[in-house]
């Protein structure tokens, strides 16, 4: 039987490490694919889900459950990602590492070529669009909790993607 997210996360800030495991083994590969498609670079990745888990089990007092926990969680590795993002840019104007395609994780071999072709397209675009793209599509976010996550206004996601979509249709046709 699973076990209550409420209960697991109130165990949790009565300081039961095993309630937290479970948490995180609920949304480690989630989270570690959330952070892959915005920084592009599978170590970096790895940390920043790390420190993402490392900072909500410190602020889980501060948690709102007025929202999904998945949602808390990605928006803290968003604004981890992107600073990420933002210090590399500043040391190094064009890191391979920021350039690499994203791989997708397990694709059929008859869309293999169809995948990565979209994953390429994809990483070339600025970080805002891979960011919707990805908590849309690949983590199942709607419109308000991807605006949630990115503390922007809903108006603003549905803008980014919209200009995400043309800007893939352009580079995919």
């Amino acid at each position: 039987m699973q076990t209550d997210e409420s209960e697991l996360i109130a165990r949790s800030i009565d300081g039961d490490h095993e309630a937290y495991a479970v948490l995180i083994d609920r949304y480690k590969n989630a989270l570690y694919h959330h952070c892959f498609a915005i920084v592009r670079n599978e170590d970096v990745a790895e940390d920043i889900a790390q420190d993402t888990f490392i900072t909500a089990y410190y602020k889980l007092r501060h948690y709102n459950p007025e929202y999904r926990l998945s949602t808390w969680l990605f928006k803290i590795s968003t604004n981890k990602a992107l600073t990420w993002l933002k210090k590399a840019a500043r040391e190094t104007a064009a890191s391979d590492e920021l350039i690499a395609t994203i791989a997708s994780p397990h694709p059929r071999p008859d869309q293999q070529a169809e995948t990565q072709e979209l994953h390429d397209a994809v990483a070339g675009l600025q970080p805002k669009y891979r960011s919707v793209i990805s908590l849309y599509y690949w983590q199942g976010l709607s419109y308000q909790e991807i605006a949630t996550v990115l503390a922007v206004p809903t108006g603003s996601v549905k803008g980014w993607m919209s200009r995400a979509k043309q800007l893939l249709k352009k580079e995919l046709s």
